[in-house]
């Protein structure tokens, strides 16, 4: 069993996969443009290659991938990002091993976050309002600037992801929007709201039945009201999300693995606010609570059985840099006791990078950023 991940260097979600993945017997093989990674530096990591970036050159990109497979005989492939996983499904006839994705017209409307409100909305899911740019006002209110697509890998010199970005008045999320444009993508403007960020993670078979799944709710954040969990804990799998995210994901026709995000502002009505059909970065936390979503999903694409996983509610999570970088600016209690708070959860919590056992990519992510 191998499998071969694509990513651009540094993805916390595709150091996650490697691991998992090679603690489910599957022999990994990581690609990218760099010297070194986070994913190719693991212990558990047992090929590196040279991959061209996809949002640079897909044309090389590919060509690349289809090489490594050949080289080593590769079961299954996979994107860490958004721009590999669109090239990938896009070219998945160029590439001699198992793409597992749906068709990639389901793969695109998965990902637009337009077309995913529109679906979501029909299957009972709550999403946040769309507004128009061009008529905000000009006051101190906070919206999100997010594109329908966060990579466009077809277009050369488009950037690998384009971020969302909390906003402030009009005149602010005019100029993103306009940003967003020039750097090929299309605007979406939505209403901010305020609350706990969560997470419903599932691995689909075709048909949308579930074989693996994970809850998760976010204490700390980074960055701040845009970020990703540095914080979180797996908690029971509520049927009133589960059930309504299956229906979403039969409709949107998908395979694999995706991460369900959403927002539960004061009201306690969760919102949905994006949806990651690739590794993500707090994905080691549903892998410790006994939910192993890259093996489930690799075993799904090469016809293996796959036994059905529910992540157990208490198990922790930290992304200790950004919790770290997060101390420093919020300072809870201060700043002294917000860091000390911090480092001390960090025994027995699940992490994204640190490990006693496979200690080498939190150094190379650290000496990358004494680089930077």
């Amino acid at each position: 069993m191998r499998a071969l991940i694509v990513e651009t260097g540094f993805s916390r979600g595709a150091l996650a996969a490697v691991r998992s993945l090679a603690a489910a017997g599957w022999q990994v093989g990581v690609g990218h443009p760099k010297a070194a990674g986070l994913g190719s530096s693991s212990r558990f990591c047992r090929w590196r290659h040279r991959v061209p970036a996809a949002h640079e050159s897909h044309d090389a990109f590919i060509a690349a991938v289809g090489a490594a497979v050949r080289r080593h005989g590769y079961d299954v492939v996979f994107g860490a990002g958004e721009a590999e996983v669109l090239a990938l499904s896009m070219d998945r006839d160029e590439v001699p091993a198992v793409v597992p994705y749906a068709a990639h017209r389901h793969v695109v409307r998965a990902i637009d976050k337009q077309e995913l409100c529109d679906v979501a909305e029909s299957v009972g899911l709550r999403t946040a309002a769309t507004l128009d740019p061009g008529v905000l006002a000009a006051e101190h209110r906070p919206v999100v600037v997010k594109a329908r697509l966060h990579a466009r890998p077809e277009h050369p010199g488009a950037p690998p992801r384009i971020d969302t970005l909390v906003v402030h008045g009009g005149d602010a999320a005019r100029r993103r929007a306009d940003e967003v444009r020039e750097l090929g993508g299309e605007p979406r403007v939505e209403e901010f709201h305020e609350g706990r960020l969560m997470a419903y993670s599932a691995v689909a078979a075709p048909g949308g039945r579930v074989v693996a799944e994970c809850m998760q709710v976010a204490s700390r954040i980074w960055p701040p009201q845009a970020g990703a969990s540095c914080r979180a804990e797996t908690v029971r799998v509520d049927a009133g999300i589960s059930g309504p995210a299956g229906r979403l994901l039969a409709s949107l026709g998908w395979f694999g693995l995706a991460q369900l995000q959403f927002v539960v502002p004061e009201d306690g009505t969760p919102r949905l606010i994006d949806l990651n059909g690739r590794f993500y970065g707090s994905m080691a936390l549903a892998t410790a609570a006994g939910a192993n979503l890259p093996a489930a999903w690799a075993g799904l694409a090469t016809g293996r059985d796959v036994p059905y996983a529910r992540a157990r509610p208490g198990v922790r999570y930290q992304w200790l840099e950004g919790d770290l970088r997060r101390a420093v600016v919020e300072r809870r209690c201060g700043l002294v006791a917000d860091l000390i708070g911090t480092v001390r959860l960090a025994g027995g919590a699940a992490h994204s990078t640190l490990s006693l056992h496979d200690p080498v990519p939190a150094l190379t992510g650290a000496f990358r950023r004494v680089l930077r």
